[in-house]
């Protein structure tokens, strides 16, 4: 059975008496556990509304969302969708509740009842994961971004989700931030945790293992990083490629070769050294 399966799923936004916009048009896709899929699309492709159906905080206008065989329609279960599906939003000083961090990160196993003896341990092991134990006494407000972002991904591990959602965690952050973010996000999926990232940053969806294009709520494509990226559909579907990718396709141009298509910088240059010898 797949970890998380869209079935037909639409979803529809009120917009004033009796009228709606269509966000999301019969989506399905499943993913197994322990993928790392990027979730992309314009602005307005629907993305977002996609990852708050993951999460529960959105119900399908139509179809269903199943979550380790759990459908996010059934209402005594959404705690149980939550804590198997946490999210990590785009402004990380709107996750945070407490002024010190490991007090912050403690806030979800303290609201769920668990044992205070687990919450230490939990907060420990969170912390650690993320890089931030040193800086659990101090003040979230003297961090950076990039910190206060592993901080919320950190307050989201205190609560063992099996999945992570990323809704455009980076986006807000400087390049720095972004790479530590992403360095957080691979390490958490290399330890058996399933990661979506919503992201319209190609180069962070060139590093997962699948992406999925969302295009004016239908998914456009659907496969590994170099099979998008050697569609024409990609800018179709108004995306730019990865730097990586359109260098090379220009370097083809002149004569290089590449084996596939380029997705990172280290097989950019590998391939080019190879042509230099």
């Amino acid at each position: 059975m797949p970890q998380i399966e869209l079935i037909g799923v639409s979803y529809s936004y009120r917009v004033g008496e009796g009228q709606t916009v269509r966000a999301l048009r019969n989506v399905s896709f499943s993913a197994e556990r322990g993928e790392f899929v990027a979730l992309t699309g314009m602005n307005g492709s629907g993305k977002s509304t996609l990852a708050k159906l993951l999460n529960g905080l959105f119900v399908p206008s139509a179809g269903d969302v199943l979550i380790e065989g759990i459908n996010t329609r059934d209402e005594e279960r959404t705690f149980d969708v939550r804590r198997k599906a946490g999210m990590v939003f785009q402004n990380p000083d709107n996750q945070m509740v407490a002024t010190v961090i490991e007090d912050d990160v403690a806030f979800g196993p303290e609201n769920v009842g668990i044992p205070r003896e687990e919450i230490v341990e939990r907060v420990d092991w969170a912390l650690t994961a993320v890089g931030m134990n040193e800086f659990r006494t101090r003040s979230a407000s003297k961090l950076s971004g990039g910190q206060k972002q592993r901080v919320a991904i950190a307050g989201v591990l205190a609560m063992k989700p099996d999945i992570i959602i990323f809704d455009e965690s980076t986006s807000m952050l400087d390049p720095e931030g972004r790479a530590e973010i992403m360095d957080v996000a691979k390490k958490l999926n290399d330890s058996g945790i399933t990661v979506i990232s919503i992201t319209h940053n190609m180069d962070e969806a060139a590093q997962a293992d699948r992406v999925i294009v969302l295009r004016k709520g239908r998914v456009a494509l659907d496969g590994t990083p170099a099979e998008v990226f050697a569609s024409p559909e990609v800018e179709a579907c108004g995306l730019a490629l990865p730097p990586a990718t359109e260098i090379a396709r220009m370097l083809t141009e002149r004569g290089f070769t590449f084996d596939g298509t380029v997705t990172d910088e280290d097989e950019l240059v590998e391939g080019i050294c190879s042509q230099l010898n």
